[in-house]
């Protein structure tokens, strides 16, 4: 019976694992145990949370892309096909910072949160039957840019 047990829940591990994307497992593999209990993006007693030398070169690229999308993007009225691109790299720059990034547990706590949206916008602008929907999820990547402005230190942030 044990065995049985054990092949069931190997078999549900692997099936899991095989139907999560690349970054969502990656930052489930990242999540050290503390993926629910910092549900609010908050201060690091007043100041803002450190960060290094890979998250910053990866929110900057996630900025550049938001930023820098052409203006039928931010105004909802570009092809699905467009608002995919703009996704599949918000999501390649969320991936190296799963990878790469190492903060301070806190501090890691707190990323999580904003890497929540930045997936979340990423997958709605790759799953965009119109403009209007690859623009929401355009929009909720710039809020979590903005709560990254807001909340780690960033020097040379614009």
């Amino acid at each position: 019976m044990k065995s049985i047990a054990t092949l069931i829940a190997a078999g549900t591990f692997a099936l899991s694992t095989a139907i999560l994307s690349p970054v969502a497992l990656a930052a489930t593999e990242h999540d050290h145990g503390h993926g629910a209990e910092a549900a609010k993006l908050q201060l690091d007693h007043g100041k803002k949370w450190a960060t290094d030398e890979p998250l910053r070169r990866a929110m900057v690229s996630i900025r550049e892309s938001v930023h820098g999308a052409p203006a039928p993007m931010h105004k909802g009225t570009a092809k699905p096909e467009a608002y995919a691109e703009v996704g599949n790299r918000i999501e390649a720059d969320v991936g190296r910072i799963v990878k790469e990034c190492k903060l301070p547990p806190d501090a890691d706590a707190q990323l999580h949160i904003v890497v929540a949206d930045l997936i979340a916008g990423a997958d709605a602008m790759k799953g965009a039957k119109d403009g209007k929907a690859g623009r929401a999820g355009l929009i909720k990547v710039d809020g979590a840019l903005k709560a990254y402005a807001a909340h780690f230190d960033h020097p040379g942030w614009k």
